[in-house]
């Protein structure tokens, strides 16, 4: 089976000059995306994954915890999470502490996503630098297993210190391994040598087969298990009735965007990656996405990056993806960039229609 599941960053669609903020046109936002989210089960969603940006209009989900929860009362059965928290830019002991009120607001269906975080301009702005981030992100892992796992849990540490302490609610037993977000292959071997899941985006289909073919030979030879349900890709999906409809909808509000995610993500200088992070792997991640005019559509959709067409093409291409990649988990950026209610919520409905039942029957090795 390829398990479907739904991605949301949540961009802010108008004017990118914080002064003229549009707080009605904001509460409208979160209103449908709710709306989308809703549907998104009804179509047979997995689940959906939210996203952490802090200070920019690539998203207004700083706090994307909250959307879980506000959004556990309002679904019965799909999984819920954030891909990723990054956990860097908080204590770690205040997530594993949401995650484990998470267990029981959600009756079970949290899915746990952390990531590093690559956003030099919010480090930038909480004053962190770059070089701490992997120290600060491994440190701040290992206490919330701790947490997670141990009644009484003691943790030593250059960021926290924590002896003989509890945690109040305790997190609910049986939750699965977390989802780490992995772009570079340091961090791919990491994952699988400490028994994590990965999350992957925004590469060429053979990178990501590349990463995934890392990953499984780091988990065979650490012992731990791997295989299709423990890899996942990210990719922007979008369905209208044909493809010349889809790609008209769908190019402009990519370029939005993209737009704003280089101005929030990308590197400011590729050729002076910030220490502690891959200069080579990260100058090449980065490069399609760089320069100064819009993102080049066609060399996206044939990289795989962009999927997006009629319910037959979609069909066909995640169907081709997920076993050229070997993975079983679908993870589709379904609303981006300027895509209104009404188009969301006709793509959601197609993909729930003409897609995911496809997706569904399909087997992956």
């Amino acid at each position: 089976m390829i398990t479907p599941w739904l991605f949301d960053i949540f961009n802010y669609p108008w004017s990118t000059d914080a002064r003229k903020f549009d707080t009605e046109g904001c509460q409208d936002l979160y209103d449908w995306h709710f709306d989308s989210w809703v549907l998104a089960e009804e179509a047979g969603f997995e689940g959906i994954f939210f996203s952490e940006h802090h200070y920019t209009p690539y998203s207004v989900s700083p706090s994307p915890n909250l959307l879980v929860a506000a959004l556990a009362k309002r679904t019965s059965r799909m999984r819920l999470g954030v891909m990723a928290n990054i956990v860097p830019m908080h204590n770690p002991r205040r997530l594993a502490e949401e995650f484990a009120m998470l267990d029981y607001l959600t009756n079970g269906r949290l899915e746990v996503g952390l990531g590093r975080g690559i956003d030099e301009r919010e480090y930038a702005r909480e004053g962190i630098p770059m070089e701490e981030t992997r120290p600060r992100f491994e440190e701040g892992l290992k206490l919330i297993e701790k947490m997670t796992a141990d009644a009484v849990f003691t943790h030593s540490g250059k960021y926290a210190d924590f002896q003989q302490t509890s945690m109040w609610p305790q997190a609910l037993p049986g939750r699965s391994a977390p989802w780490i977000t992995a772009t570079s292959p340091a961090t791919v071997a990491w994952c699988a040598e400490n028994g994590y899941r990965i999350s992957t985006a925004f590469q060429p289909t053979t990178k990501l087969r590349q990463a995934h073919d890392t990953y499984r030979a780091a988990a065979k030879k650490a012992g731990n298990p791997s295989g299709s349900d423990t890899v996942m890709a990210l990719r922007n999906v979008f369905v209208a009735d044909t493809d010349e409809e889809a790609r008209a909808i769908a190019e402009p509000a990519l370029n939005h965007m993209f737009g704003l995610f280089k101005e929030s993500v990308v590197f400011s200088d590729l050729d002076n990656i910030p220490e502690g992070y891959s200069s080579e792997f990260y100058e090449s991640f980065f490069r399609p996405f760089a320069g100064s005019g819009p993102v080049d559509w066609q060399t996206l959709v044939d990289l795989g990056i962009f999927i997006v067409g009629s319910p037959s093409t979609v069909r066909e291409s995640l169907i081709k993806q997920a076993h050229e990649l070997g993975t079983s988990n679908i993870l589709m950026w379904g609303s981006f960039g300027t895509l209104t209610k009404e188009q969301t919520l006709h793509s959601y409905n197609l993909l729930g229609q003409e897609v995911i039942p496809a997706l569904r029957d399909e087997t992956v090795a």
